[in-house]
């Protein structure tokens, strides 16, 4: 027999997830309520722990992504260095009272195959030449024999084709010949529309060099669940190969140009328009318009974007690539601020990139957040027009923690004088390996969600597990415009009150069951584990899996936090 607070949770939920159809009396806005305050004075939010309840699947240094309420794992490790498996192993995540799921997905490719652009966009047919194909005997020239490939023929062939299909400079012969990923550790990926995409990482436990696989980015298509690779044109530039960095994406460019409705030479083919192939409105062609339908994943939307990470010479880098999927190239983007980092946390809110913490190969990186906003370039030829891409307004930017100066110190001190700041506001401390992601709040309020991660090194490396963090903070993004949180704002600001935005705030975490001992035990502290927000399932949601805690165990627990 459950327990009564178990049930009413779920029928809460029930009742939250039928439509609400009955009209409702307008109301009146709300007067912004000040922040709630815990007992020492230091404004705080809050915030649940759910446990989710599937089989134990241990890993670390593995990513996680959420698609239509399914979150896909890939990758990691159980030993150090050691990739466990290239299958996708898939959770269905809890919704309106029904208990969560669990299944792996093994690895087979696409049968769609990577085409070049010219595939895509073949050249245009003249009337001469449909004139001349109709007026040819179309079986008078076929020979019974298949005839030699015409001279210039692998010329015009490497031409027109994509880096992977004519050069595997950069890559291994296995690599070039792979058609699903391999198993790996110390990637990063990102969802574009209900496609997840995956660069880089490790593979040989021997070696600490990432994969140079050229370039390439992998496709894993929820809808079939089956993978597709993307290669970057011949001769573009392509990032130096790399392993745990941090990834993001966003789904621009997406409103590509339409071409101009084809002219028509008479006003009786004007007023037929495309009746022979779709019919009237009285009496259509069933089929024709199933039968035109495309997909535009298919041609490719959006920009994958990465930051840091570990590279083949045994450094750090501070470098930023933007991969534009529609045009299969990459970008550089103005490198972030230095020291050069490994394991360090990016999102992307509001057209920013957000950056914080890292590790530099010495010690635990923190203190500031680094931002760094992209436009959209557009044209309009005044025929057609459309987004181009995504480009970097300026340089980075960083918000520092604030401070102020504290009692003079004695005549004679010895003091350093950067010792005699003080801060005024709290700030998370330095960290790597942790997790930040975007959610929506209430009344149309954007907070980037910092949790766990690193807080000091271990001195034997990967072969053991340092300190870590079980902390939660939540830094407010600038609100969107004509909304709740923007009216609340303003109110705020004309009687001089501070909106808490640009600010970071500690979250208190309790249990989503009251009744639940594990919701009560909460994750606990721990680091180089995957989260991903769970979207329109729930705006203000996070998923948290695996990781490795202080006992150098590799945890195979989930978790969803939920910011109230």
């Amino acid at each position: 027999m459950e327990s009564f607070a178990k049930l009413k949770r779920r029928g809460t939920d029930l009742l939250n997830s039928l439509p609400q159809n009955l009209p409702q009396m307008p109301s009146m806005p709300q007067m912004p309520q000040l922040p709630r305050r815990a007992s020492h004075g230091a404004p705080t939010m809050k915030g649940t722990w759910q446990r989710v309840d599937i089989p134990a699947l241990p890993r670390s240094s593995h990513t996680l992504d959420v698609v239509a309420g399914n979150a896909y794992i890939f990758g990691g490790e159980v030993e150090a260095r050691k990739p466990v498996d290239n299958d996708m192993h898939v959770i269905v995540l809890p919704s309106s009272g029904a208990p969560a799921d669990y299944y792996a997905v093994k690895a087979r490719p696409s049968p769609k195959q990577p085409q070049s652009s010219a595939q895509h966009h073949p050249a245009p047919i003249s009337e001469e030449d449909e004139t001349e194909a109709q007026l040819k005997d179309p079986l008078s020239d076929v020979p019974l024999t298949s005839p030699p490939p015409p001279a210039g023929a692998a010329d015009a062939k490497s031409a027109s084709e994509p880096a992977s299909a004519t050069s595997d400079k950069g890559k291994s012969k296995s690599v070039a010949d792979d058609a699903v990923p391999s198993a790996r550790v110390g990637h990063a990926s990102a969802v574009i529309g209900s496609r997840i995409f995956i660069f880089g990482g490790r593979a040989t436990p021997s070696s600490s060099s990432p994969l140079d696989e050229g370039g390439r980015v992998w496709v894993f298509e929820t809808k079939t669940h089956t993978w597709a690779y993307l290669d970057p044109w011949k001769g573009s530039p392509v990032p130096p190969a790399r392993s745990y960095f941090a990834a993001t994406a966003t789904d621009k460019p997406r409103d590509f140009a339409i071409k101009p409705l084809r002219r028509t030479s008479s006003w009786k083919e004007w007023a037929e328009g495309d009746s022979a192939d779709v019919g009237i409105p009285q009496r259509p062609v069933a089929g024709s318009v199933a039968e035109r339908a495309t997909d535009e994943e298919d041609a490719g939307f959006g920009t994958f974007i990465i930051h840091g990470g570990c590279v083949a010479s045994g450094g750090r880098t501070s470098d930023v690539w933007a991969f534009d999927v529609r045009s299969r190239t990459w970008k550089e983007l103005p490198s972030a601020p230095e020291p050069a980092r490994g394991g360090t946390a990016l999102a992307f809110a509001k057209s920013r990139l957000y950056r914080f913490g890292g590790f530099d190969g010495e010690t635990e990186l923190g203190g500031q957040l680094d931002v760094l906003e992209l436009v959209l370039d557009e044209f309009d030829d005044r025929v057609s027009r459309g987004e181009v891409g995504v480009f970097a307004k300026g340089e980075w930017q960083s918000v520092v923690a604030p401070v102020t100066a504290a009692a003079p110190a004695p005549p004679g001190s010895t003091v350093d004088e950067t010792a005699k700041l003080v801060p005024v506001a709290e700030w998370p401390a330095n960290r790597s390996v942790a997790s930040l992601e975007l959610v929506l709040g209430g009344g149309g309020r954007e907070y980037l969600v910092l949790m766990l991660g690193e807080r000091l090194p271990s001195n034997a490396g990967h072969a053991a597990a340092g300190s870590f963090h079980s902390d939660i903070w939540t830094f407010q993004v600038p609100p969107e415009g004509m909304s709740a949180a923007s009216f609340r704002d303003a109110v705020l600001q004309a009687v001089g009150r501070s909106t808490g935005e640009g600010k970071w705030m500690r979250v208190t975490a309790g249990p989503y069951d009251d009744e639940d001992a594990l919701d009560h035990r909460g994750p606990g502290a721990r680091g180089w584990l995957a989260s991903a927000p769970l979207g329109d399932l729930e705006e203000n949601a996070i998923l948290v899996f695996g990781g490795l805690n202080e006992n150098n165990e590799r945890l195979g627990d989930g978790w969803i936090f939920r910011l109230e």
